[in-house]
């Protein structure tokens, strides 16, 4: 039977601020697992495959009886290491789930999933939290996305936007925190990880903005549920003390 849904975990060894950060352990086991058995949780999947370049990650992976395929270890980012092997794959719909994200919430991206099942139309979905703090909208390690009121993105960016006029943060029912997971058609995958990159991507450093540029809709899932990811050595204590808040330890 032909495989519909697949996830795809970009896991890098190589982090420059955390060296071998899919191999960190936070309550009692390898990051990279956390982030596959949440990818496990989400009912559209019927396919999970760890992308990397690095065979202890694929030993760690195989280790405990989940998939990993080795990559390239030349490819310049997660999309053209998803995109690298979702060539090798029939799946119609691929989701990108980053390595980092061990707190994802499975409902969501099933949400995002059930989008393009449902709308023939929509070729990529994200998720995005409705952004209702002014210390975050400031933030410039916050992605913001504003959509149009059909939940499409406009634009994203580091910056805080919108500009409001008046001088006064106000939340938006358009103004939403983006998190980082993509739910694409195959077909425009394959197409993205080809073109080159625009000047919007290159000048805000996110490559999402090379879909809009090219004239594709980006459609905005919102969630209630944002994700903690772990990028520096201070979100290791943060994440594991959540991990097992919600009982994830196997201590």
């Amino acid at each position: 039977m032909e495989r519909e849904v697949a996830v795809i975990i970009p896991a890098r060894y190589g982090s420059k601020r955390l060296p071998g950060k899919p191999l960190i352990y936070l309550a009692g086991r390898p990051l990279i697992l956390h982030v596959v058995e949440r990818a496990r949780e989400i009912p559209a999947v019927d396919r999970i495959i760890v992308a990397t370049d690095d065979d202890r990650i694929v030993r760690v992976v195989s280790e405990a009886g989940y998939e990993a395929m080795m990559t390239p270890d030349n490819l310049a980012s997660g999309s053209d290491r998803v995109g690298w092997v979702a060539k090798k794959i029939s799946s119609e719909i691929i989701v990108n789930l980053q390595g980092d994200e061990p707190l994802i919430d499975a409902v969501s991206i099933n949400n995002a999933i059930d989008v393009l099942k449902q709308d023939q139309s929509v070729h990529v979905s994200t998720l995005g939290c409705l952004l209702r703090k002014e210390t975050t909208w400031k933030d410039p390690n916050v992605v913001k996305v504003i959509t149009d009121d059909n939940n499409f993105a406009l634009f994203f960016s580091r910056l805080p936007v919108p500009y409001f006029r008046e001088g006064r943060f106000t939340p938006l029912p358009v103004l939403f925190q983006h998190l980082g997971i993509y739910v694409y058609r195959r077909a425009l995958l394959l197409k993205f990880i080809e073109w080159d990159s625009s000047p919007l991507e290159n000048a805000e450093k996110l490559e999402q903005l090379r879909i809009l540029a090219r004239g594709y809709k980006i459609k905005v899932v919102p969630t209630g549920r944002p994700s903690f990811g772990v990028d520096t050595p201070n979100d290791i204590q943060k994440v594991e003390e959540m991990l097992k808040e919600i009982g994830q330890s196997i201590e």
